[in-house]
């Protein structure tokens, strides 16, 4: 089943079987397949960074879509495969507008990916050339994993290696010749998309509230994931705020001085697009018959 054309899943199950476009590409000097998301997919991500740290930022669908896709990546067993999220399923970043990267699911024992790799997949994004036909997205036991949670985890406790358990021997996940790579064995792989995908703004628990939820994936806190309730309207206040600003002030270049001023700038648009629709909401229900 496609499931491409749906605006929300319905459920945990809602991406297996999801198509995706896959393309081969030298990169290194090696063939890698190089899969990516169809035209028809609506979910979308941003990315952000905040005191030295990366953040991935979605929707509930979209952490849904993120998590079963680096399950999927997970249980690939092709060799050097690896996964690239791009235009045009990146927006600006929601707090200050700026540009997006790429973000690349890598599975690290199975794909080697270097930097070399990388600056060579860069210059060839967004990805253009034709598909070379579709592959489908298989997330086995993922349903399961993140109807208990919990136990799913109590279930796969972490090996341990001279007083040290295996979460501090993981990859480095970071910014790689302008992409956020996610490097990750088929544990961590899975590991991560179990958390991701059960960030869920609507659920009560720790780290929740305001229509927002988020979880540091890894142990350095170099990754975390932010799902917001209002992702798309957030989107769309922080490039009115960009868009106002740069206006304003066309001479100013300098990033550190600009980013506060368009985050400045999108709290108050935000806030005003917020108190319009509480006030379009009361409205409605005072017209509406008794």
């Amino acid at each position: 089943m496609d499931v491409t054309r749906r605006e929300e899943p319905t459920g945990m199950t809602a991406y297996d079987g999801l198509k995706l476009h896959r393309r081969t590409l030298v990169l290194d000097g090696r063939a890698y397949a190089v899969l990516g998301l169809r035209p028809g997919t609506t979910e979308r991500f941003a990315v952000d960074e905040f005191h030295g740290h990366r953040q991935i930022v979605t929707h509930r669908s979209g952490a849904l879509l993120l998590g079963s896709l680096l399950w999927g990546m997970a249980h690939r067993r092709a060799r050097n495969t690896v996964l690239v999220i791009d235009r045009p399923f990146l927006d600006a970043n929601p707090f200050d507008a700026e540009p997006s990267p790429a973000i690349v699911v890598v599975p690290a024992q199975a794909a080697p990916f270097g930097d070399r790799a990388a600056r060579e997949l860069r210059r060839r994004l967004p990805l253009s050339t034709p598909s070379e036909g579709t592959v489908r997205l298989r997330t086995p036991g993922f349903a399961e994993a993140l109807a208990d949670r919990q136990a799913w985890f109590a279930a796969r406790p972490p090996r341990r290696f001279d007083g040290y358990d295996e979460r501090h021997r993981r990859p480095v996940i970071g910014m790689r010749a302008g992409l956020l790579v996610l490097p990750g064995t088929t544990r961590w792989l899975c590991e991560w998309a179990v958390d991701i995908g059960s960030l869920d703004p609507a659920d009560p628990g720790p780290a929740r509230g305001s229509g927002r939820v988020y979880d540091a994936i890894h142990t350095d806190f170099s990754l975390e994931v932010h799902v917001f309730d209002n992702y798309r309207d957030r989107v769309t206040a922080a490039r009115l705020a960009r868009a106002q600003v740069t206006a304003e002030h066309p001479a100013l270049r300098d990033p550190h001085v600009l980013r506060p001023l368009v985050r400045e700038r999108n709290t108050d648009i935000h806030v005003r697009m917020r108190r319009d629709r509480t006030a379009r909401r009361t409205a409605s229900r005072r017209d509406a018959p008794s």
